[in-house]
């Protein structure tokens, strides 16, 4: 059995012949729309091809935006959560070279380090006047912040003192105490 030819009338232009399913997929990717004409053999006249095709469902366009704005949505919640703790996370573990900024987040990571995972500690901003080289490789850093746990919250500080090891591009504590300003 052979199945049915149609002719379509587009942009001024007769073109064919095609099979039902083609037309669908003509229609379906918008490469026709609604005022495209269709003829096959034994009509009179040419006739709207909505008349033969599956409407398109326009309000699936706005579903599908509304998922994609929903999922960017998402993303942007999530990076607006965790990006500026993964970003200082990276920064402390991963600053290694002889500058008061990479000798500020080296402490830092020392800080929390000691005073364990289970205890959140929000520092102050860094200032250069808070970490001080002393050549050839040591340096001196004082760090402020808020420690909290369970029970709040309370201000502290900390002097942490730090060697530079150049062939490793690391900072290591000095002589392995964290002293109190």
């Amino acid at each position: 059995m052979q199945s049915e030819v149609f002719h379509i009338y587009h942009l001024g232009e007769q073109r064919g012949p095609y099979t039902m399913h083609q037309i669908n997929h003509l229609y379906r990717c918008e490469f026709i729309d609604e005022d495209t004409l269709y003829w096959r053999e034994g009509m009179e006249q040419w006739a709207p091809v909505t008349q033969i095709v599956a409407r398109r469902r326009k309000q699936m366009r706005f579903v599908r935006w509304s998922i994609w704005l929903g999922i960017i949505g998402v993303v942007a919640a999530l990076v607006m959560l965790f990006g500026p703790v993964t970003a200082d996370a990276w920064r402390e573990l991963t600053r290694g070279a002889y500058t008061s900024e990479d000798a500020y987040w080296r402490a830092r990571a020392m800080v929390r380090e000691a005073v364990g995972k289970s205890v959140s500690v929000k520092f102050e901003p860094f200032s250069p006047a808070d970490a001080v080289l002393t050549p050839p490789s040591g340096a001196t850093v004082t760090i402020s912040g808020t420690i909290g746990d369970s029970s709040g919250g309370r201000r502290d500080a900390w002097r942490v003192r730090l060697r530079h090891l150049p062939e490793q591009q690391d900072w290591v504590a000095d002589s392995g105490e964290k002293e109190t300003p």
